[in-house]
This record gives C-alpha cells, structure tokens and sequence, in this order.
C-alpha cells in the first residue's frame, strides 16, 4: 500500500527555503480520499452595524426582481441585479429565550446588544456572564479563513472603525458588544481600527517611493522561491494523483502571484496599494479607508477573507445629536426614528459605495464583486429591538 504524504510534508530550495504544501488527497490514507477542488479566489466579506435598521423604507414592500427600490437603498439602485435583500431571517440562539437541541430551555433577559454581537456571525448560544469565564463559537470568517489561509499571506482581515471595548449590557461581559470575529468559542480576534496598521499589516515591505535603480538592483538580487524548489516540485509531482497535481498548480499559482505582486516593475503592477492612509482618522473617513483597505486587500489578492465592525461614539457630522444606542430604544418616537433612518442611510450609502468599487475592478471572469460575497446587516431591528430576529441583511 502506498504510504500517505505526512501533512507536515514541504518542499525546499536549500536551507533557507521551504514552502508549506496545502492539504492533497495524497495525504490522506488510501480508501479515504476526497475528491479535490478547483480553487477559486472568491472573497468572503461580512460588514456589522450595531443598534438595528428600521424595515420601512429598508424592505422591498414586493418580492422578486422587478420590486420597486425603497429610499434606504437608492445608492445601490446601479446594481440592483447584483444584491439581495434578505429578510425572515431568525438567529435563534440570539433570542432571550432560547431552546437547545437537547430540549431545554433558557431565558437569559435582557441584553439584546450583546447577543446581537456575539452570535451574529457565530450562530452560537453565548455564555450570560460578565466575568471572564466567557463563551461563545468560532464565527463564520473565521471557518472560511481556517480553510482558506494557505492561499495568501494573510488568513483574514479583523477591522473596526472604533478600537477598544464597547462595554458591556445587562449582565454580559464587554467582550461579546466588542468584537463579531472569534477564533474559538474563548477567545474573539484581535480588531485593527487603525488604517495605518491595517496598511502595514497589508502591504508591509512595499515602498512606493523607492528609485527606479534601487528598484532594480534589488530585483537583480532576488530570486523566486518557486524557481529554487523546482528539483522536489518535480519530485513530489510524480508521487501525487491528477486531482492534487491540479490542487499543487493552484497553490503554486498563488505563491506565484504574490512574487509577481512584489516583483513586477512598476509599469506593469496590477496591485499598487499607494501610500498608507493616516492614522487618527475620525469616523467618517476611518469608515472609508477601511473600505478602501478591503478592496486593495482582495484586488491584490493579500487575504479572501474580512470583517469590518461599524461602530461610532456619535453622528454630530449628520446632524444626529443624541447615541446611537439611545435613540436606537425609539423612546422619543418620531424624532428617534428618523435619526436612526438617517444613521441607517449613512451606512448604507457608504456600503453602496465600497461594492461599487468593487464592481468597478475587473477580473477574468467577471468583477471583483462577481467572485465576492458580501454582507452588510446586524442581528436587531430597530423598533424598540428585537434579539435574535434579522434587520434585514445586504
């Protein structure tokens, strides 16, 4: 019987260069194989907002394609054929009351803000406690990113637009409002809310600003890692099947890619991030640049993966004088609820914006946003709020 390759199987070109393979068929022991799958760089991306979106002017009133645009969504109208407005949806482990699969019951209380957080892309009963014997589930990006991290440089991107806790709710610890992305069911991902950082973390080694003979000196003195490892790729190659051999290419292509990326002469560089963003940035404009930070991201192919939390200490620059939160209870009805539609409209207008850029890049085989899915929601509505229960997700 043929022996399987060990998973901790790499390939070198000497001492100083090994590249880690991704999981093949040959790998796992005979009578066991899966079949493998084409790799295709399609982008996972999910945006939150807290406090809920009022539904009138939000849902469309008639289903199909040909529903009629509602106000809220006036900025998407050029790509109506391009997104989906999602409504029913229930998160049930979000609820107050809550039955597990076992049959039993619990009822947690208040605290919809903290539920609506941590179960939002976790779909997991949190742990009602405001110690540090805390609990949730791995989140949605963080599966896709575990599966998807040998094919770029970064597994994913965790972004905020505002840093630190956002407190805590009704008997729930702090870490369940402040974070949607979790490793595990113990330990959210650290958020970035700095564009700086997040540029660097991104596009860190690049310098846009180095002489065109600096520039070639230093490529005269690289040299590819593919091209040093082509003894043991010839090796490997005749002990693996037609389906691994497709998978290899792939993930060869990518590494591939990313040389290129680093390599190409300027002329002919498709991925040119341009000059970090400043740090510091006030909301508005942090917002924006770590939209801008996402689609570089995808464009160049650094990460398939992210998650932007859309959070505020305010929206004086709108008009809105009152918390987000505060109004968000509409204990002041009428004039509550049309600043909450006004804070919903800002959002969304900004949304439209980031996947019109992503429209506007084109791929081989369509658009950035073609090979990209893409969500933006929460898990309250915004009508006094009710937990578990989906605003309606983009």
């Amino acid at each position: 019987m043929k022996k399987p390759l060990s998973r901790r199987a790499f390939i070198g070109g000497g001492a100083a260069v090994a590249i880690g393979l991704p999981f093949l068929d040959a790998m796992v022991p005979t009578g066991r194989q899966a079949r493998a799958q084409a790799d295709r760089p399609t982008r996972l991306v999910y945006l939150y907002v807290p406090h809920g979106i009022i539904r009138t002017n939000f849902t469309p009133t008639s289903p199909g394609r040909d529903y009629t645009m509602p106000s809220q969504l006036a900025e998407l109208a050029p790509i109506r054929d391009k997104f989906s407005v999602l409504t029913g949806l229930s998160n049930r482990p979000g609820n107050a009351n809550y039955t597990y699969p076992d049959g039993t019951t619990a009822s947690d209380g208040p605290g919809d803000h903290a539920r609506d957080t941590g179960t939002f892309l976790t779909a997991t009963r949190i742990r009602k406690t405001d110690g540090s014997d805390h609990r949730a589930g791995i989140s949605v990006d963080q599966v896709a990113a575990n599966y998807l991290a040998p094919h770029t440089a970064l597994p994913s991107l965790v972004l905020a637009t505002k840093s630190g806790s956002y407190g805590g709710d009704s008997g729930y610890a702090p870490i369940y409002r402040s974070n949607v992305s979790w490793a595990s069911p113990t330990q959210p991902m650290a958020k970035d809310a700095n564009a700086s950082s997040v540029f660097n973390t991104l596009f860190a080694g690049f310098d846009p600003g180095e002489g065109m003979a600096a520039r070639e000196r230093r490529l005269a003195q690289e040299t590819s890692i593919l091209d040093s490892c082509l003894d043991d790729l010839a090796s490997l190659r005749v002990q693996l099947g037609a389906a691994d051999n497709v998978k290899l290419d792939g993930y060869l292509a990518g590494i591939r890619r990313v040389e290129m990326s680093i390599t190409e002469e300027p002329g002919g560089f498709e991925c040119n991030p341009g000059t970090s963003p400043e740090g510091g940035l006030n909301f508005q404009d942090n917002t924006v640049a770590m939209m801008d930070l996402m689609k570089l991201a995808f464009q160049c192919d650094r990460t398939r993966v992210a998650t932007l939390m859309i959070e505020s200490n305010g929206y004086g620059f709108i008009g809105i004088g009152d918390g987000h939160h505060q109004i968000s209870h509409l204990e002041n009805l009428n004039p509550h609820r049309m600043g909450i539609e006004t804070i919903n409209k800002w959002g969304i207008d900004r949304f439209a914006d980031f996947i019109k850029a992503l429209d506007d890049i084109d791929e081989a085989d369509g658009t950035l946003l073609d090979n990209s899915l893409v969500m933006y929601g929460g898990g309250l509505d915004a009508t006094g709020h009710s937990g578990g229960n989906a605003m309606g997700d983009l």
